[in-house]
């Protein structure tokens, strides 16, 4: 192959990598931040408040769920920008759901401010190094 189909060939990648991104734009997007949680020890549940984020290209009547659980629904709405209070006691999949359609989603995990109490040992005691 000469430099020029090379050359055609990378602009040709770099172009559908610019484009995938505009292309996914047009479908609802939903945001919630922040998206860890911090806990003391794990087992422990964490109350917080976030920020949910969302919007589409035209108007839609969309409910936001925490697993099963209905927190919020919205009727005719292109975006939202709303402050939830939420409690976890484990990561948790929030759904942005349209009629059992569902839009958008996202994860939040629970990490724990103290270590585990036991740590697996990296290297066994037999060895040189």
């Amino acid at each position: 192959m000469t430099s020029s189909r090379w050359r055609a060939i990378i602009y040709l990648f770099v172009f559908g990598l610019v484009l995938q991104p505009l292309s996914a734009s047009s479908t609802s997007q939903l945001i919630i931040k922040p998206s860890v949680c911090m806990v003391k020890k794990l087992g422990d549940s964490c109350r917080m408040k976030v920020k949910v984020i969302w919007q589409n290209a035209h108007p839609i009547d969309a409910c936001l769920f925490q697993d099963s659980l209905r927190l919020k629904c919205w009727e005719n709405t292109l975006d939202i920008n709303a402050d939830l209070e939420i409690s976890l006691a484990q990561d948790m999949k929030f759904t942005l759901m349209n009629n059992e359609k569902v839009l958008a989603y996202q994860h939040i995990k629970i990490n724990t401010a103290l270590p585990k109490k036991y740590r697996r040992r990296l290297r066994a005691d037999w060895s040189f190094f």
